[in-house]
């Protein structure tokens, strides 16, 4: 760890492609509206910088969680140039909003009591690649090449309509997404623009991983919040029905 400060290396928190994009939609549409402040309940917000996300993430590979407040503080340093982010704002305010269910799965920090302790990596090879069916890293492999293929086309549809300065679908969509976990799953396509197997291999994972998790953590508090994942912009369509097919939920291409 002290090797890894020393280095002074940075995480990239926004591919260039995110921030022409982001530049390109302020130019088109100006300031966002004030009201969209009004839903961020932060108001001394704290964004980390490149350096700082880089030492979180090493911090939490190697055997700590994070906090909410961190976790916050991570999703503001991937949208630095908004005004206001209403979802890290819910995100810092989840043991104050739904406190019986949080007190189910958080500590009094905020940190999470289902994570596994220890290296993360040991626990993706020795619980995760070794025990999984074929099935599930199937099914988690075709999830990832399709949140890849989704993210990458939506970068296509908006630079279209930023092409002929329209404000459509794609931008609309953009802009919702931007600092929710769909919009995250974008920044993590727009980092690796090659893709090789170890990177895909790493990202089915990491889904088999994020979808144990929320079984745990349905267990543990019944029903939570999942009705907000239903929602259609807060996931990336493949990972949304990935989990809500784990949780036995109904998802909403299967009601039409």
């Amino acid at each position: 760890m002290d090797r890894f400060v020393e280095s002074g290396q940075a995480f990239t928190l926004v591919p260039a492609r995110a921030r022409r994009i982001d530049e390109r939609i302020a130019r088109l549409l100006g300031e966002a509206p004030k009201e969209l402040a009004e839903l961020d309940k932060n108001t001394e917000p704290a964004p980390m910088t490149p350096h700082e996300a880089s030492l979180t993430a090493v911090t939490a590979t190697l055997g700590g969680s994070l906090s909410v407040d961190e976790i916050g503080s991570l999703l503001r340093g991937m949208n630095p140039s908004a005004v206001a982010h209403p979802f890290a704002s819910l995100v810092e305010t989840t043991q104050q909003d739904v406190p019986e269910s949080a007190d189910q799965v958080m500590t009094d920090d905020g940190t999470f009591t289902f994570l596994p302790d220890g290296d993360v990596r040991d626990h993706l090879r020795r619980h995760l690649a070794d025990t999984a069916s074929a099935e599930d890293l199937r099914v988690c492999w075709r999830t990832a090449e399709q949140v890849r293929e989704w993210a990458l086309d939506l970068c296509d549809r908006v630079e279209a309509e930023l092409d002929e300065e329209q404000s459509g679908e794609a931008v609309t969509l953009w802009l919702t997404a931007r600092g929710l976990p769909s919009g995250i799953s974008v920044l993590e396509t727009l980092r690796e623009r090659r893709w090789p197997p170890s990177s895909a291999a790493l990202s089915t994972l990491l889904l088999l991983f994020q979808r144990q998790q929320f079984q745990t953590a349905d267990r543990l508090a019944p029903g939570c919040q999942w009705p907000v994942l239903e929602m259609a912009e807060v996931m990336a369509p493949p990972v949304r029905d990935l989990i809500l097919t784990t949780l036995q939920h109904t998802t909403p291409a299967q009601e039409s």
